[in-house]
């Protein structure tokens, strides 16, 4: 499977460990893979995660929020072959 990222310079505030794994749906046929710059804030007792994500979607890296996602959505970049 493949995934999209952004082509911008890595974000301001990036730690350079985590990446949020996401899927943008157009329709119930047709959907895209991406990659989001993240940081892991803390770890919520039911098992969600608290990350702090940089950009929107594949297409820019500026802009940041907090989110509370599922642990599983999160990955080590270690785990991704990027080559930007």
């Amino acid at each position: 499977m493949g995934y999209l990222i952004s082509k911008e310079a890595k974000p301001n505030g990036w730690d350079g460990s985590y990446l949020l794994e996401c899927t943008h749906h157009y329709n119930s046929k047709s959907h895209d893979d991406f990659l989001m710059y993240c940081n892991l804030l803390k770890e919520m007792p039911d098992g969600r995660v608290k990350i702090k994500v940089f950009g929107y979607r594949w297409k820019t890296t500026t802009g940041e929020k907090i989110r509370y996602v599922s642990k599983n959505r999160v990955s080590k970049i270690e785990n991704f072959k990027l080559t930007n």
